[in-house]
């Protein structure tokens, strides 16, 4: 798979866990321990593969999360995971 110019991926070093039936909870796994996700935050890190930009992500997020879930709202997780280091762009 070849990677979008300005494409989002998990950070080196993170990867996700969990969430393989209907309630099973989806958790951030990091060097320095885990972070158990919403549903929200889960499907926009699952988004976070290398293969999209970030216009991309939260276009999706958008057109397949809760309804509520505004654009903006994605725009902050994605700010807010990038300050954590949970993500690269680039």
């Amino acid at each position: 798979m070849s990677r979008a110019r300005g494409a989002v991926r998990l950070a080196p070093g993170f990867r996700l866990d969990g969430g393989k039936g209907n309630d099973a909870v989806l958790v951030l796994v990091s060097p320095s321990g885990k972070v158990q996700l919403n549903r929200v935050a889960a499907a926009i890190l699952r988004l976070c593969d290398g293969s999209r930009d970030r216009e991309n992500v939260v276009a999706e997020v958008v057109r397949t999360a809760h309804p509520h879930t505004r654009a903006v709202e994605i725009i902050e997780f994605l700010d807010a995971a990038r300050a954590r280091g949970w993500i690269d762009e680039g």
